[in-house]
This record gives structure tokens, sequence and C-alpha cells, in this order.
């Protein structure tokens, strides 16, 4: 798979200005079989970040709002990757992510989580909009054994008349 970085210039994250981010997204949206071609494959640079951990950074947790805000299946793009900060690109955008002496954490919480599965959700159900494995969307957000998002995501798309039950 071809990772397709896209890079944010201090300029547009420090506002917060998503229209190229936006923009790009829309046009490889609009062509299913483009979308499938970038599905799981984009990476977001913040560049001048000075954090060695960007997603803390108020400007970017701002950025990333706007961006889950507008693009709700944002995570049917983006490369999952942890290594790629998808995740807590998400946990940002959401105010989650928390910082202590031991390191970064996602401040879990049921809110957080009804968040995440229903991100989660609308990027199967993007998929399935495209004529893609929406499956595959979710198993790519799965880490470890014994960690299934499935039956959860499947639940709110039988809810929401996607799928059939």
């Amino acid at each position: 798979m071809t990772l397709r970085r896209l890079d944010i210039p201090a300029s547009q994250w420090r506002r917060p200005d998503i229209a190229r981010v936006r923009s790009v997204l829309a046009q490889v949206g609009a062509d299913p079989a483009r979308a499938r071609v970038w599905r799981g494959s984009v990476v977001l640079r913040f560049a001048e970040a000075q954090e060695s951990y960007p997603y803390l950074n108020p400007a970017i947790a701002a950025f990333l709002h706007n961006l889950y805000s507008e693009i709700p299946y944002l995570l049917y793009f983006l490369h999952p990757h942890r290594a790629s900060g998808a995740l807590d690109s998400f946990y940002a955008s959401v105010g989650a992510l928390c910082e202590t002496e031991h390191g970064v954490w996602v401040d879990w919480s049921d809110d957080v989580a009804t968040a995440f599965y229903r991100a989660l959700a609308t990027a199967a159900e993007f998929a399935i909009n495209r004529g893609d494995d929406w499956v595959s969307v979710i198993n790519g957000y799965e880490y470890g054994e014994g960690d299934s998002r499935f039956s959860e995501i499947r639940a709110i798309l039988v809810t929401r008349g996607v799928i059939p039950a």
C-alpha cells in the first residue's frame, strides 16, 4: 500500500483552516474507485509543530476537531497503524488525550467510547456507500488478540439501517 502524506502547514493548523484537507478528501471521496484505493492510506503531518507529540497542541486539536466535524468518516482514509496517529488524531479531536509524567494517555470514558464507535461506524458506512468492505475498515483499527470492535460497529450499522440484522 502506498501511504499518502498530507502535510498541513502551520498557517493552516494554527487558524484552524481545514479547507485544503477537506478539498482533497472530498475529491477523492466523490469517486468510489479512487476512495477505495485511498482507504487506510492517509497520514496527517503537522508542519512546524514544536512538540514531539503534536496531538497535545491545542491548535492542532482544534484543527482535528474541525476536520472530524466536517469529515466524520475521516477514519476511513487514515492509515490505521498506531504509529501513524490516526487514533491519536481522533482522541485529540474529542479532547480525550492527557499527558502525565508517565506519558500520553487516553482519558477513556463512556462518552469517548460512544464517540469513537460512532466515528468508526460512520467510516464503515462510508465504505459501504463506496462499494468497499466495511469489515476491513474496522479490522484496521483492532489491535491485539481479543480486541474486537466488530460487534459494536455492526450493531450501530444495523440500528442505522445500513446493513440487515
